[in-house]
């Protein structure tokens, strides 16, 4: 079974070897004698992170430490290490002397910027979004999503893979840099201020209404019964809008699950909002 030796910790890092874990490979994550930061400050996450791995403690700082990750590495495919640049180094288990006798191996650093100056910086999920310029185009969302440390665990995972396809290498993914995935432009329209594309109470839950399509605005307005909003799917999910005070009163005819049956069976658009986080892993496919 492929091998990843995870040197990482708090999110990015862990998460990409949660995601190399669910691939199908095996992880050792190596943490110091003491454990690691997350694993008493967020227990819950850090199990959600972590379980499964295989967790050794090692002390990187005594030469016996080094020399037993050395030996890790000789049989590890890839090498995750959120590190500062030039930690590893120091210690004598940086990229290129890992590589000098194992020249395909994989070696991924997730570190902070791209630019000299702040090389060596420390940093969190909220100033690499705020030195890249994306916290307007982001808003709250760094309120409650780590969006930069959970792009640059799946930049980190890209960078893997295309490391093993080249037979090996090293690679640096910058979290100030990550989150740029979301830097297209606004696309209006899906901030839920349409009547045809927001939220609603049912009886009782909520319902996702994403008819923003045409074909799909008219045949929710079709099998609902109500032709006469036909023209004003696009008009605004406010109180004062009237079509949309009687869709909240069309919504709240029914249970969230109910609205999801019918719309499964109309082919329209319509979703219970489901509460308590989902249930299994996270590759979002199958292969058959």
């Amino acid at each position: 079974m492929p091998l990843v030796l995870d040197l990482t910790r708090l999110l990015p890092g862990p998460l990409a070897g949660k995601i190399l874990l669910q691939l199908g490979w095996r992880v050792i994550k190596v943490e110091p004698p003491s454990g690691e930061l997350t694993e008493t400050a967020y227990p819950e996450a850090y199990r959600w992170l972590n379980d499964g791995k295989d967790i050794r403690r090692i002390d990187l700082k005594a030469p016996k430490g080094i020399r037993a990750l050395r030996a890790l590495a000789a049989d590890a495919d890839i090498v995750l290490d959120t590190n500062r640049p030039g930690v590893m180094e120091r210690l004598g288990a940086g990229p290129d002397e890992m590589r000098r006798k194992h020249p395909s191996l994989v070696y991924v650093r997730i570190a902070g910027y791209r630019d000299p100056a702040f090389r060596e910086a420390p940093g969190h999920d909220l100033a690499y979004l705020a030195s890249d310029g994306m916290l307007d185009r982001l808003g709250n969302a760094w309120k409650d999503i780590q969006v930069a440390d959970t792009a640059g665990a799946l930049w980190a995972v890209a960078a893997a893979l295309e490391g093993l396809r080249k037979g090996g290498g090293f690679f640096e993914v910058y979290l100030s840099e990550a989150a740029r995935v979301f830097s297209y432009p606004p696309m209006p329209f899906l901030n839920g201020g349409l009547v045809c594309y927001t939220l609603y109470e049912a009886a009782p839950g909520r319902v996702a209404l994403t008819a923003l399509e045409p074909h799909l605005w008219e045949r929710f307005c079709r099998v609902a019964g109500k032709r006469e909003w036909e023209s004003l799917g696009t008009s605004p999910a406010e109180p004062s809008n009237a079509v949309y005070r009687e869709m909240c009163d069309f919504f709240l005819e029914r249970s969230d699950t109910d609205w999801e049956a019918w719309g499964l069976k109309h082919e329209v658009p319509v979703r219970s909002v489901r509460t308590g986080g989902p249930e299994g892993g996270i590759l979002p496919w199958r292969e058959t």
